[in-house]
């Protein structure tokens, strides 16, 4: 196995006269930007033996000011000489250059003036306390003492400033940003399963991810058809003003909507699970009174969706939580949004679940709804003036889906 020698040389060169540096900087905390250019200054001195290499260096941008000197009781301490390699290609030559190393200070310019005014401060309470010391009495002197021995020197803080930054980079780092954040809640809002690149409307939420497709054949909605005198008494939740009239007007018209019934007779069902109580989610002789004659795989579905079971209890009693309770009406409120074109009156669900409108306006927004005041035509054709239908609210939910952004800080009071 053959290898090639190459012949490589080098030297050490010395400045040139008239030519500056080059210098190694060493900038605590805080570096200046890579195309600040730094002036380079020689003092004013004798040129007496280890003062020739004596330099100043400066640089502003603006807002702070950069200076160091390798030199004096700022310079930094070395036990050694620093050189810079520069290889010439063509050459095969690397030449040394003596490369000395200059520890740089910054100042915030705005600041200045803050401490000159410091100063001066200082200077009258030393005089203050020297009055207080020769004239005062025992009490202003004990002061005074209290005052001196509780005094922060906010100089020595100095020395341990890049350390306190490093280590609030380091804390920091580890925060998530606005993207990660809004990405989290909306993975945790409690609404149905979403296709946040649908193209169209309707494929936002499909009604298979909605009601799946076996609960969907299982739902009793011939029961409404029979009873032709009285169809609201097969319904399990009797007290929706929305269900029922959107329940009679699909049932006065000949050719039954019979998907539309379906849908409705399924909101009834989620409404009236809402108002089990609690404690009584699996008490079966409860759920029977308040569910009618519904599926039991509709209601495991219920279960399944809209419920928790805390973990650690042997008795495994499901129970509504608050996020629960939401889900349930969001999925009430996204069945409805299909029959409704996906653009309903918001202050129908306000009556019908006995909620503050703010808070029903909430969960539409979760859904990605726009939650709008009426339209003049809208306003003329219920018959209401501009101050009655303040309170009425459209939720409309249109494509691209997009969902509000996460709330920071606390409430305002």
């Amino acid at each position: 196995m053959s290898s090639s020698k190459r012949k490589v040389t080098l030297e050490h060169v010395k400045a040139d006269e008239g030519v500056e540096g080059p210098f190694l900087a060493v900038f605590p905390g805080i570096t200046p930007p890579k195309d600040t250019a730094f002036n380079v200054y020689k003092p004013n001195t004798e040129d007496a033996k280890g003062k020739k290499k004596r330099r100043i260096i400066e640089a502003d941008t603006g807002k702070v000011e950069f200076v160091g000197q390798n030199f004096g009781e700022t310079a930094r301490p070395s036990h050694c000489r620093y050189v810079i390699a520069i290889r010439n290609k063509e050459t095969d030559t690397v030449t040394f250059k003596d490369a000395p190393v200059i520890a740089v200070n910054r100042t915030i310019k705005s600041l200045k003036n803050a401490k000159l005014h410091a100063s001066s401060k200082d200077q009258f309470l030393q005089a203050k306390n020297a009055l207080g010391e020769a004239f005062g009495t025992k009490k202003i002197k004990q002061q005074i003492k209290s005052i001196e021995r509780n005094a922060v020197n906010v100089s020595t803080l100095d020395s341990v400033a890049s350390i306190l930054h490093d280590s609030i980079s380091a804390k920091t780092s580890a925060l998530p940003s606005k993207a990660e954040i809004k990405s989290r809640a909306d993975e945790d809002r409690p609404i149905p399963p979403y296709d946040i690149n649908a193209a169209k409307v309707e494929d936002i939420y499909k009604m298979d991810s909605l009601i799946p497709p076996a609960e969907y054949q299982l739902i009793p909605f011939k029961s409404l058809l029979e009873k032709s005198t009285q169809p609201l008494a097969a319904l399990p939740y009797q007290d929706s003003q929305y269900v029922n009239d959107a329940l009679k007007a699909a049932l006065s018209i000949s050719k039954k909507d019979r998907h539309r019934i379906r849908l409705l007779m399924y909101i009834s069902f989620l409404m009236a699970f809402r108002t089990v109580p609690d404690k009584r989610l699996d008490d079966s002789e409860t759920i029977g009174r308040i569910m009618g004659d519904c599926p039991s795989l509709i209601l495991e579905g219920f279960y399944e969706r809209f419920t928790e079971m805390p973990e650690g209890n042997d008795k495994k009693r499901h129970t509504f939580t608050p996020k629960s309770k939401d889900k349930l009406l969001c999925w009430i409120f996204a069945i409805a949004l299909t029959l409704e074109n996906f653009n309903m009156d918001a202050s129908a669900m306000t009556r019908d679940m006995s909620l503050k409108q703010t808070k029903v306006n909430e969960l539409f927004k979760s859904l990605g709804c726009k939650v709008n005041e009426l339209s003049a035509s809208e306003r003329a054709q219920k018959g209401v003036g501009a101050e009655d239908a303040k309170g009425m609210k459209r939720a409309i939910l249109t494509v691209p889906l997009t969902f509000p952004l996460p709330k920071r800080g606390p409430k305002a009071k």
